[in-house]
């Protein structure tokens, strides 16, 4: 019996020393400058030693894969998913650590910050020794506390025996996306970052139920903010943030430009179909989510009678970059319905297609329009999966809101 264990267990270790030649995956720390006193640290892998070799990050229950776009000399180039943003950076011969930046071009001006990669086998987490306070459950989270510019948001957590945070916060213009880190000895460190976005949380936790601290946005915004524990919060209802004013107008989409270039113009009231407007710009992280939800309404209701449909509204005023930049959009997210560039990226050039609504106050919006044309329900916002319990309600609201009006 021992041999046959023994035999069993040298097996299974030739098998795996063959697996691992074959895959070979180097996990590195990227650490990223926002500013002089202000760093984020994300976990990546490399697949293997090869200029060739796509970089994976890891952005809490979230992985993106940045592929080689192109080498200019010793730098080589990686280009984010779905994100107008790269990486440029220089590994070192033996692919031990790399030099580099993150360029956003999803900004009306590029920023870039400094990128520093090395390769390590852990993460940075709390000693095994340390308090971990329960912060998991519902945080009414006050911004500018006590300013006119007070903002109401609510977080969400989940949380794990060794310190680990995972969770968001939701806005009333959509959720923070996928915030993760820990909490331990009074100390609270959150992040979370895209090609788009890089967010901050550090607060000071003053009880189990208290905490303040300060939010960072990039390297050059930063509000105050003070929380406390409270599962009974909520925002305001989605009908008093954007809603109709002229209930009976049809929607007449006017000079829509596709992908081609070529104009054209919706007007859905002679569609005589259901559709599902998505309001929404390449620039928005919250529109990712959102897309992913819409791919699967359409595949499910798509044969019923449901027609999706999406309005970009791009950075820049120069068409022919924004359809470049909204071509990559759609192969890289791989978009299954219409997708038409319909301005720039403002609320007002928004609000502007659709004089029957109050305004458009978020990125994204969506609207449902019966098969008359007409408005029948507004989602201001998304709140996506790493909201939990608030993306599982709004998927089935949304599907109760399709399937009433299909019948």
């Amino acid at each position: 019996m021992h041999k046959l264990i023994l035999g069993l267990l040298l097996t299974l270790l030739i098998a795996n020393l063959s697996f691992a030649q074959h895959v070979i995956s180097l996990p590195f720390i990227a650490e990223i400058q926002l500013n002089d006193r202000l760093q984020i640290q994300v976990s990546a892998s490399l697949a293997e030693k090869n200029p060739k070799a796509p970089i994976t990050i890891y952005n809490g229950k979230e992985v993106y894969q940045l592929s080689v776009k192109k080498r200019i000399g010793d730098t080589i180039v990686y280009q984010f998913p779905a994100q107008d943003a790269e990486w440029r950076v220089a590994f070192e011969k033996d692919f031990s650590e790399a030099r580099g930046w993150w360029i956003n071009y999803n900004k009306k001006v590029p920023v870039r910050y400094p990128v520093h990669l090395y390769m390590t086998l852990s993460e940075m987490l709390p000693k095994p020794d340390s308090i971990f306070p329960e912060l998991f459950g519902r945080w009414k989270v006050l911004f500018e506390p006590g300013t006119p510019n007070e903002e109401v948001l609510v977080g969400v957590f989940q949380q794990e025996m060794n310190g680990r945070i995972f969770g968001s916060f939701l806005s009333e213009t959509g959720d923070y996306r996928y915030l993760h880190g820990f909490a331990a000895n009074g100390k609270l460190h959150l992040q979370t970052y895209t090609g788009y976005w890089a967010f901050v949380v550090e607060a000071d936790l003053n009880s189990s139920n208290e905490m303040s601290g300060v939010f960072y946005s990039g390297g050059k915004s930063s509000s105050p903010f003070k929380a406390i524990k409270d599962e009974t919060v909520q925002l305001r209802e989605e009908s008093s943030l954007t809603y109709l004013i002229k209930r009976d107008e049809p929607v007449l989409l006017k000079d829509l430009i596709k992908m081609n270039g070529r104009k054209t113009t919706i007007d859905l009231a002679s569609e005589k179909q259901l559709t599902l407007i998505q309001i929404m710009g390449t620039w928005c992280p919250n529109c990712l989510d959102e897309t992913k939800l819409l791919q699967e309404l359409q595949a499910e209701y798509g044969n019923r009678g449901l027609h999706v449909v999406a309005l970009a509204f791009e950075v820049g005023t120069d068409t022919k970059k924004q359809r470049a930049r909204l071509k990559n959009w759609v192969k890289s997210m791989k978009v299954t319905y219409p997708v038409y560039l319909a301005g720039t990226s403002s609320k007002d050039a928004a609000s502007a297609r659709f004089p029957m609504l109050n305004g458009i106050m978020s990125f994204p919006t969506a609207l449902l329009v019966d098969q008359q044309g007409k408005i029948i329900s507004i989602h201001t916002g998304f709140s996506g999966p790493a909201t939990g319990e608030a993306y599982t309600d709004l998927v089935k609201k949304y599907k109760q809101e399709i399937e009433s009006a299909l019948e």
